[in-house]
């Protein structure tokens, strides 16, 4: 189903949280993956990739986010990813499995996004990626996002980055998508990994993942 293919790479974190934040510089660093690793210098950021998984390209991402926004949340959303574009970039998009080709129902194609904020003057208060959470639930709320939160905000430290996340159940089109929202601050950005997944054993996966990332 095309709409599900979209929506499997929509970071919803990354609509209009900061509306008074810098933008994205023309030169911004969105990093590269070379031999299975992502490297971003500016945020001082190295990632594994498993061998066999299939990473997105910018202009993919893009498409990919803005065709998910309308077919979860139609114009309004859409029209909230357009105006973050000004302040967000997509650094990383991968699936576990072709995004072409893929076509088995019962099994997600279990994936992940990496989003870099720019938080601007907003640094002062959303200096954690607890406050970044916070304010991303107002805007589920402000943008209809029907997505259903699960537990509490917890914790998960990350080479000594505190990441906190939370779990969330995203319904469309009478679907239940599971995925996990983790965020934490670095250079005045927010980090947003966002973890999409339909069983236990990919979340575990896509956390072993992140557990690879390094920061200098």
């Amino acid at each position: 189903m095309k709409t599900m293919k979209h929506i499997l790479f929509i970071a919803i974190c990354t609509l209009s949280l900061i509306s008074c934040g810098r933008e994205i510089p023309t030169d911004f660093d969105y990093g590269k993956v070379e031999k299975n690793t992502y490297t971003n210098d500016f945020f001082g950021l190295t990632m594994k990739i498993p061998e066999g998984w299939h990473v997105q390209n910018q202009e993919t991402q893009k498409i990919l986010q803005n065709e998910g926004a309308n077919a979860v949340g139609g114009e309004k959303l859409a029209k909230a990813i357009k105006a973050t574009e000004i302040t967000s970039a997509n650094l990383l998009m991968a699936s576990q499995f072709d995004l072409e080709t893929y076509n088995n129902p019962e099994v997600m194609n279990s994936n992940f996004s990496l989003v870099a904020e720019n938080l601007g003057i907003s640094a002062v208060t959303i200096n954690d990626g607890n406050a970044y959470l916070e304010a991303s639930k107002k805007q589920f709320k402000n943008n209809n996002i029907p997505i259903e939160i699960k537990g509490d905000t917890k914790t998960m430290d990350v080479d000594g980055k505190t990441f906190h996340y939370f779990d969330g159940i995203l319904t469309m089109q009478g679907q239940k998508i599971k995925q996990r929202y983790m965020a934490t601050i670095n250079n005045g950005f927010s980090l947003l990994y966002v973890a999409t997944y339909g069983s236990e054993d990919q979340l575990e996966k896509l956390m072993e993942i992140l557990n690879t990332a390094k920061f200098k």
